[in-house]
């Protein structure tokens, strides 16, 4: 073995080489993991620095390493729901809380994605329209739902044509080509939608008083189990609203999910007394040209059960329902 790489292993074994990576391992109600298997990995242009180990009593295992590009962390033990951290730093210590979920009461539920089902398009501008969780499409005469679990609000404007090099005409022609070739018809409209820039605004309300949605910002990118496993008693609003312009800088809403409170009934004092629970990942996405929503949902029949802790092997939808496929908890 050659000297100048006996030092580099000598310098990357060594605990005072590179920078300490510490990842404090916690349940969902802070209580320390002992005993999780733990992974540090210090990536590199020429391949990985990787330490494995358990945690200790109090949840925390820790490594020291360089890593070029970045450092991951995964993190799982059996009645958990495992981590995976990426794009950590590469030049600086980190002391990271990872959760774990505890894996309590998983139940089945309808759990749909348009993201890999049929396209969700609003139907007509301007007017409320209702979506029924337990059909995953829009209430009659507009689908095949029957109870609006949700209603939703759409408008556009067309705000001129975004930028290019090419003349109007030139695009025009251009988009014209593209579409005789697939046999397809052209429109104005068509050529709108693609090349042309606008505002869009779509506003979310619900049918029944006591219905409602509540922002949940305790979410867990790196797990499976995103959200907290039961929906809130309280704290659910009446309305949201979301503005989006696609020719500026948008961020997806990816970073929290909602909790829907919905099919309320109430005594004659007020207090809610029945009612049905779901929550959505990642919120809703909207595109301001035509009003298709992106969402993924999951809703829980069973009147007062708050419990949304999903098992993916007991999806109430068919699994040849189009977006049913849908694999976290």
């Amino acid at each position: 073995m050659k000297p100048a790489f006996l030092l580099l292993l000598v310098l990357f074994n060594c605990p005072s080489f590179g920078y300490e990576v510490k990842m404090r391992v916690v349940d969902d109600a802070g209580a320390p993991v002992v005993g999780a298997k733990a992974s540090i990995l210090f990536v590199n242009g020429m391949g990985s620095n990787r330490s494995d180990d358990l945690t200790d009593v109090r949840g925390v295992f820790s490594a020291r390493g360089k890593g070029t590009n970045s450092v991951m962390l995964w993190a799982s033990k059996d009645g958990h729901y495992p981590a995976r951290v990426e794009g950590l730093s590469r030049d600086k210590d980190h002391d990271v809380k990872v959760v774990l979920p505890r894996i309590l009461a998983p139940v089945p539920l309808y759990a749909w994605s348009s993201r890999s089902g049929k396209s969700v398009i609003i139907p007509v501008q301007n007017e409320w329209v209702g979506f029924d969780f337990e059909a995953a499409d829009w209430v009659a005469p507009r689908g095949k739902g029957k109870t609006a679990d949700i209603l939703f609000r759409f408008r556009n404007e067309f705000k001129g044509w975004s930028e290019s090099r090419k003349t109007l005409d030139e695009r025009i022609e251009i988009h014209k080509a593209l579409f005789s070739r697939t046999h397809e018809e052209w429109t104005m409209e068509k050529f709108k939608m693609i090349h042309g820039k606008w505002d869009g605004v779509m506003e979310i309300s619900f049918p029944n008083e006591g219905d409602g949605i509540f922002e949940e910002k305790r979410y867990l990118a790196y797990s499976p189990m995103k959200l907290p496993h039961r929906a809130p008693t309280d704290g659910y609003v009446s309305a949201w609203r979301y503005e989006v312009e696609d020719y500026k800088y948008n961020p997806l809403q990816a970073n929290f999910g909602f909790f829907i409170r919905s099919r309320v009934n109430r005594d004659p004092q007020g207090k809610v007394i029945s009612a049905n629970y779901a929550k959505t990942i990642g919120g809703f996405n909207v595109s301001p040209s035509n009003g298709l929503i992106n969402f993924t949902y999951y809703f829980n029949p069973v009147t007062n059960d708050q419990n949304l802790e999903f098992d993916p092997k007991k999806n109430l939808f068919p699994k040849d329902e189009p977006g049913a496929d849908v694999f976290e908890p």
